[in-house]
Order: C-alpha cells, then sequence, then structure tokens
C-alpha cells in the first residue's frame, strides 16, 4: 500500500482491529534455514499495518475454527515501501501506530519476544521462504478498533511509513 492509500472497510466486520508491525521482505528462496543462514533470504524491511476482523476471529476461536477469515482478506496488510537491509538496523528503531494522527501503539524493536533471523528460521521449518514474501513480525500492546474514516499510520523509525485512509 505505501503512502496515503485507500484501503476499503472490510465487510463482515464490526470490529476492525489494527495492529502495526515491522515487515520482513524476503529476497531468497530458502528452506530448513538455521538463524545464521536467514539472514541470507532477507531482502529489506517495511512498515506495515495487519488489519483483522477480530469479531470473525473471536467466534472462529470459541468454535475451535481457523482464522482464515478474520485474518486474510483484501487489503488486509498494507505494508509502505520497502527498504534494502543493507540500508537499515533494526536494532536501534521503534515501532508505532496512529489513529488520526493519536499515538495508539509504540514499542523498541529491540525488546521483541521473537527477533528477525528467529521468525524465519521458524517458519522456513514449516514453509518454504520465496522471493516476494512479506513476514509480519508482530505487534506492541495497543491494539484496538477502527471506523470507516479513519486515518492509519503504522511507522518504523527509519523507514517509509504506511499510511491509509479507511473507507
Amino acid at each position: 500500500s505505501g503512502e496515503d492509500c485507500v484501503v476499503p472497510f472490510p465487510t463482515q466486520t464490526e470490529m476492525l482491529a489494527y495492529e502495526g508491525e515491522f515487515v520482513i521482505a524476503i529476497g531468497k528462496e530458502g528452506s530448513h534455514v538455521s538463524k545464521e543462514q536467514a539472514e541470507d533470504l532477507i531482502f529489506g524491511y517495511g512498515a506495515g499495518c495487519d488489519l483483522t476482523r477480530r469479531d470473525l476471529q473471536d467466534v472462529a476461536k470459541k468454535m475451535k475454527r481457523p482464522w482464515c477469515t478474520s485474518k486474510g482478506f483484501d487489503f488486509s496488510g498494507p505494508v509502505g515501501a520497502l527498504v534494502p537491509k543493507e540500508k537499515f538496523d533494526w536494532k536501534e528503531s521503534t515501532v508505532e501506530l496512529k489513529v488520526n494522527g493519536e499515538r495508539k501503539q509504540f514499542a523498541r524493536l529491540d525488546l521483541m519476544i521473537w527477533k528477525p533471523l528467529e521468525v524465519i528460521e521458524y517458519l522456513s521449518s514449516y514453509h518454504k521462504l520465496y522471493p516476494g514474501d512479506l513476514i509480519f513480525t508482530g505487534t506492541p500492546a495497543g491494539v484496538g478498533k477502527l471506523s470507516p474514516g479513519d486515518s492509519v499510520e503504522s511507522i518504523v523509525d527509519g523507514l517509509p511509513k504506511c499510511s491509509f485512509k479507511l473507507k
């Protein structure tokens, strides 16, 4: 998505939640890679917003069903412009999400539970990773509800922001 895009408000939900996230862009194919090999798979990084139909997710959890419809829908993962890994040191950065200019989430990336190389090692043990794959790395505290008309900014300090308006 990038900056100043329009994202349609999804159907079938009354509780659309935001999750500001640091995104890893895969640049090389890999499967069953170690942490030491994981760095070679990374193309770069971006700022993203994981949108979730939380009401559908809650129903699916209660019924012990997959979350597919709550997480996978058109425009569910807008991402700002990607920056090559050589031009960004995530260890010195932060992730922040704002709704209508008000900060809702903020955290230092060096405090992530799963570091990027660990995420790649883990995921590649279950799925072959391909160039163009985007990995959303998780969100800090402060997840909340969005409404039509809201303006959202997901910001990773040092990277182009991901901003959009819900219509």
